[in-house]
């Protein structure tokens, strides 16, 4: 039973772990609430419907993800590339805020979104702005693309279970990317 923070982060947390274990088609205020210990009436009060704890689980979501990618940038002492390097490393899992219990989720929320297809427009601002910020990186441009595009195929591929890389192989992909973001490096 999940019994730290706020009501609503515990409902939040609650519905994540039911979503990442069963899917979000299982997703209801009865399981919630028996993880959580509250009533229902008590998850009510804090999200009206399942679309809204729905909305709420992507949205913390993509803050989680845009916050750990913000940790990652901040400690690259190098500008030049800075933040595609800590896209790429919060998007394989690096950063506090994402790795394998994120990527489950991700994987989870990413199938829901057909089925809720009004929240993908807050996935699709964020996947703005993260391109705005790649494209003001100091790389080319292009470049930094091709390197946001990749990692988010790896990721994809394996949160999906379409392909995993042998660990020395995803990794000497990691760092041939990394190595394309330095401003030694040339396309």
């Amino acid at each position: 039973m999940a019994r730290r923070g706020t009501a609503r982060e515990r409902i939040l947390t609650a519905a994540e772990e039911i979503v990442v274990k069963d899917g979000v088609s299982t997703l209801t205020f009865d399981k919630v609430a028996e993880v959580t210990g509250l009533s229902k009436g008590g998850i009510l009060y804090h999200f009206a419907s399942k679309d809204a704890l729905v909305r709420a689980m992507v949205e913390r979501f993509v803050y989680r993800f845009e916050t750990g990618l913000a940790g990652l940038e901040g400690t690259d002492a190098e500008p030049h590339g800075r933040y595609t390097r800590a896209y790429v490393a919060a998007t394989m899992g690096d950063a506090a805020s994402t790795g394998d219990q994120y990527d489950r989720l991700g994987a989870s929320i990413t199938a829901a979104l057909s089925n809720f297809p009004d929240l993908l427009e807050i996935v699709h601002q964020q996947n703005i702005r993260c391109q705005a910020a790649v494209e003001k990186d100091g790389l080319d441009p292009v470049e930094a693309t091709i390197i946001r595009l990749a990692i988010e195929g790896m990721w994809m591929a394996e949160v999906f279970n379409v392909m995993h890389l042998d660990p020395a192989m995803k990794q000497a992909v990691i760092e041939r990317l990394i190595t394309r973001t330095r401003p030694a490096s040339s396309p």
